[in-house]
């Protein structure tokens, strides 16, 4: 294992700078007693299935969890839901994350070096379909996280959603949603089994985490022997980040279609305003995507574009790919490279491995570099970090 380890840190570069600490907090998450499979456990005793059922890796779903999410949590075909009061468990979870982590930052060609062991985040999740046809889901994210001060606590996601407005019911034809959650495409989105943030959410928005929307949405189920594909659509008015009171000014369109449940290709396109220099400017952003997954392979691609009055235009490429060695081991890699007018493009590579000690309990170690020698993204020209930690949920 020690030859690993200095494999790996010779590949980074980064030999030097990783502190004793956190390679000692790597390799004891890594070796703690021990299926590979990790789910938020209310859904699976919902559902009355393993994890591994709707996930390829947590929290990033395979086929079978897309459909569940986009019908509101159901399954075409599942049968009867239940009332509140004739749940035999709390649909529930609490997620804790403990996080060592080291960076080395370089500004204006001076380095400066940090190194922490904190309590990252824990979150409350609780959701679900309810009524006898299931008609009405919901689902809430509260996030708890430490800070330099103390905590700061945050709601990443609450909506509701009103199922089978057309079509028989559990098929999720034609729903509605209002509240906040994520707005992606259904298998890319910012629920990525890598943490580091995407270029394509933190810097163009075309992503984007804790939005406030109204929309319709809903899918229609391939046959399995059929060779046509599942679709999956959304369109929405989303709540903008703008100066002005009308925070309504966002709308969105989204279309995925997936065949033979491994192969999916997808579009998104946003437009509206965004608060630019203190004043409201125009927006359009768009992006297409596409994702393979094949034996112990997946393998995702994308183009993703900004274009904002006032502001320079910017694109940017994704290339991501995950591999499942053995049950309990999973590995990762991402490079995304974002180019703005007129300024030096920035380079982000992210690599992680993962341990599966449980099906609900989880010890990864990621590590990314980023070089934005124009300054497109922040203050800092180059950054390498290192981050190791442990995850389970309840």
């Amino acid at each position: 294992m020690a030859a690993v380890i200095a494999e790996l840190k010779r590949a980074l570069r980064i030999s030097s700078v990783i502190p004793g600490a956190v390679i000692l907090l790597a390799l004891v998450s890594i070796f703690i007693l021990p299926s590979a499979s990790f789910a938020y456990p209310f859904f699976s005793r919902q559902i009355g299935r393993d994890c591994a059922f709707c996930h390829s890796i947590f929290p990033k779903l395979n086929e079978t969890g897309r459909t569940f999410k986009s019908g509101g949590y159901r399954l075409p075909g599942e049968g009867e839901w239940k009332e509140v009061k004739d749940l035999t468990s709390l649909p529930a979870s609490i997620e804790a994350e403990i996080e060592g982590a080291y960076s080395s930052l370089k500004t204006n060609g001076v380095k400066t070096k940090s190194s922490d062991l904190k309590i990252e985040e824990l979150e409350f999740i609780a959701g679900g379909a309810f009524g006898k046809t299931g008609r009405v889901s919901a689902n809430a994210t509260i996030t708890f996280e430490e800070t330099d001060t103390g905590a700061d606590t945050s709601i990443h996601k609450a909506f509701v959603q009103v199922n089978d407005l057309l079509g028989p019911a559990g098929e999720g034809m034609l729903n509605v949603r209002a509240g906040k959650w994520e707005i992606g495409l259904p298998f890319l989105n910012t629920a990525a089994a890598i943490t580091n943030r995407y270029l394509a959410e933190s810097v163009l928005d075309v992503l984007s985490l804790e939005q406030g929307a109204i929309e319709i949405n809903g899918l229609v189920v391939a046959d399995e022997d059929s060779i046509m594909p599942t679709h999956r659509y959304s369109l929405g008015i989303s709540r903008e980040d703008v100066s002005s009171d009308d925070k309504l000014k966002g709308f969105y369109a989204a279309y995925a279609a997936t065949f033979k449940e491994a192969y999916s290709i997808g579009a998104l396109a946003r437009a509206g305003k965004e608060a630019i220099g203190g004043e409201d400017m125009a927006t359009s952003k768009y992006g297409i995507a596409f994702e393979a997954e094949g034996g112990p392979f997946i393998l995702t691609a994308g183009y993703f574009r900004s274009n904002r009055a006032g502001a320079s235009d910017a694109d940017d490429y994704l290339l991501e790919a995950l591999f499942f060695p053995l049950p309990k081991i999973s590995l990762g890699a991402r490079f995304e490279y974002l180019k703005e007018g007129g300024r030096a493009g920035v380079k982000s590579q992210s690599i992680m491995a993962r341990y599966s000690i449980l099906s609900n309990a989880f010890a990864q170690i990621e590590y990314r570099g980023l070089s934005d020698e124009g300054h497109v993204i922040g203050a800092n020209e180059d950054e390498d970090k290192l981050r190791a930690f442990l995850v389970a949920v309840f």
